[in-house]
């Protein structure tokens, strides 16, 4: 693809800069659980949260906020996050605060579905995906630039998740946008690469988002040899353990020579993430964890290849 599609509209790829690549603004977790920490809905909160994120030297974003996350009691969901319509007011605080917002079209893990997925055809899920690609989401003229994140909710994949993921692929094919997955334990990205190369699409137009859920080398390299990315993306949100655990799997995919199919990002999803909040919020990989890992071996280019050279590929399609 010769341009990436924001928020705000398309820009050209050189224009990407430094990019978080899974991450949520409004989001309502709920459904997981009551309480406030798992509902992100304030725009002033996001806003100042975001700035930390611009003013440490971020460019760009991916909101992967997806149907049954971005609330919305039309769809099923539990309340109405914002006054305005989600896409609305993720273009609104893109244009306040500069950053360039890529915002997911597409349905999250079944818990979190609405009734009518249950009842619809895998080509009318991915007619109304493309149209969400090509006019606009939920009705708004604010158009997706990723199909993504489309979840599985355990280590296997129910069937009307399977028909989402044969939907999503057919909407790749018909629009050329990136896939962004989510995994929720074991190998099960390897099962969603099955079903999107059976629907046609090429891997390496793929993310396998929260990669870092199974600590397993062998299936890391068994995504990156199908094509696909592997993302960390809770970098900042974990335990010493885990996170040491992560970072040396991220070093030992670079040693394999495999750079080139790492992201990196934060998932900043939960009150608790926010720096006000006591978290790392969304500057955490520029403010901290690049200085780690610059400590422990990796080159500066190393970090600029994962951060912006591999987000522009994975997004354009350039292997």
């Amino acid at each position: 693809m010769s341009e990436i599609i924001t928020v705000n509209g398309p820009i050209k790829p050189e224009e990407l800069g430094f990019t978080i690549t899974h991450e949520h603004i409004f989001i309502d977790l709920t459904r997981q659980g009551p309480g406030r920490n798992r509902v992100l809905d304030d725009f002033e909160l996001a806003y100042t949260e975001l700035m930390y994120y611009k003013n440490a030297g971020g460019i760009s974003l991916i909101d992967q906020t997806t149907g049954g996350l971005r609330g919305g009691i039309a769809e099923g969901a539990l309340r109405d996050l914002r006054t305005n319509k989600h896409a609305l007011e993720i273009r609104e605080i893109s244009r306040q605060t500069g950053l360039n917002i890529i915002l997911g079209a597409g349905w999250y893990r079944e818990p979190f579905y609405p009734p009518h997925l249950n009842r619809n055809s895998t080509n009318q899920i991915a007619d109304d995906l493309i149209n969400d690609i090509k006019i606009g989401i939920d009705g708004t003229d604010v158009k997706a630039g990723i199909l993504g994140e489309i979840g599985s909710d355990t280590t296997w994949i129910s069937p009307v998740e399977e028909r989402v993921f044969r939907a999503v692929a057919r909407a790749q094919l018909h629009t050329g946008l990136t896939i962004a997955t989510h995994t929720g334990g074991l190998n099960v990205g390897i099962d969603q690469l099955d079903i999107l190369e059976q629907e046609g699409v090429d891997l390496n137009r793929v993310i396998i988002g929260h990669a870092h859920s199974y600590n397993n080398h062998e299936y890391h390299l068994e995504i990156i040899k199908r094509g696909a990315y592997v993302q960390f993306d809770r970098l900042g949100t974990t335990n010493k353990f885990e996170h040491d655990t992560w970072i040396k799997l991220i070093f030992q995919i670079i040693d394999k020579g495999h750079i080139g199919h790492l992201l990196f990002s934060q998932d900043v999803c939960l009150r608790s993430d926010y720096v006000g909040y006591g978290g790392n919020g969304y500057a955490h990989i520029l403010t901290k964890l690049k200085y780690e890992l610059l400590d422990i071996g990796m080159t500066e280019d190393q970090f600029k290849q994962i951060t912006v050279d591999n987000p522009r590929r994975a997004l354009i399609g350039d292997k």
